[in-house]
């Protein structure tokens, strides 16, 4: 499944690339998500816990980052293992922050999602509407920190 969204910040573009490249700041800002310990310089442990309509599903895994700071640009790949046999789940996300004129700072993200067990027989639709939602979240905590 790909999800594609975008977000504007009413903050600087370094201060909007300073939060989305510090791990323990974004988990804090998802919903669910916590991170338990680095692993290496670029990769973390931790865990992903995610409600789709009538289950919730729980993972543990990794998360590894690879940033360009020239371009503002990061890629992120996650991998989790279902707990009580909910699957697996594996994203790899690439997001872009570009400052605008204004003042504003434009995020891009586009995530490929691939989910096994039983979340994936739910459905796209719904997996959409829970993304979407978790995104929405997420945004709104990053403008109340940063503006």
């Amino acid at each position: 499944m790909r999800i594609e969204e975008q977000f504007t910040v009413a903050a600087p573009a370094e201060a909007v690339w300073d939060f989305l490249t510090d791990p323990e700041r974004v988990a804090a800002a998802l919903p669910g998500a916590e991170i338990n310990e680095q692993i290496d310089e670029n990769t973390y442990s931790g865990g992903m816990a995610v409600k789709v309509g009538p289950l919730a599903a729980a993972y543990t895994g990794t998360v590894a980052f690879e940033l360009d700071e020239a371009e503002r640009s990061a890629v992120v790949h996650a991998k989790g293992q279902g707990k009580a046999g909910m699957g697996n789940a594996d994203m790899r996300m690439t997001s872009r922050v570009a400052e605008l004129d204004s003042g504003e700072t434009e995020v891009t993200v586009v995530a490929d999602l691939t989910v096994t067990g039983i979340l994936a027989q739910l459905g796209r639709g719904m997996m959409q509407h829970v993304s979407r939602k978790m995104f929405k979240e997420f945004t709104e905590v990053v403008e109340k920190e940063l503006t």
